[in-house]
């Protein structure tokens, strides 16, 4: 090649590309922080600077509450919780049987749908109050019974809230 032909000077093709290089990778890193989905012109909001909480003051603790007093003794069971609970028996009749082969006659009464005899226990709760008796006779179909024990049940807890 002649030395006078050859331009000296680079050509202005390739000094506006080595101009144009820089402004293209800012392009290229610009257009990759942006979502594809954003439309047109928008600009997300510029995220707010972190602000340090302040520091709360520390608080005494609470004092614990107060103990609960103590629940009151149960009541006694008086003669009339007896009568109340004996008037719950519903003697509905009696029976008598008599074995031939021995000749004993065995007597039977009907309380509250169940059959008993003599010397059996019979048991009836009644306001929060579990009441014992034993059959003492079922003589002349009269039904003597003889109050063995009574005590108070404790009552159930209440549903928590």
């Amino acid at each position: 090649m002649k030395p006078e032909t050859r331009n000296p000077k680079p050509s202005l093709c390739v000094s506006a590309l080595k101009r144009s290089i820089p402004l293209l990778l800012a392009a290229l890193c610009a257009s990759a922080a942006r979502d594809p989905f954003w439309p047109i012109g928008y600009e997300p909001p510029k995220p707010e600077p972190e602000m340090a909480e302040p520091e709360k003051p520390a608080m005494p603790e609470p004092p614990p509450p107060p103990k609960k007093p103590a629940p009151p003794p149960p009541a006694p069971i008086t003669e009339d919780d007896w009568k109340a609970a004996r008037a719950l028996l519903a003697v509905s009749g009696f029976t008598q049987s008599k074995n031939p082969a021995s000749g004993e006659t065995r007597t039977l009464a009907m309380i509250n749908r169940a059959s008993f005899t003599v010397g059996d226990t019979l048991t009836v709760t009644n306001a929060n109050i579990h009441f014992v008796w034993r059959i003492e006779s079922l003589a002349g179909l009269a039904l003597k019974l003889k109050p063995v024990r009574a005590e108070r049940l404790t009552p159930p807890p209440l549903p928590a809230n």
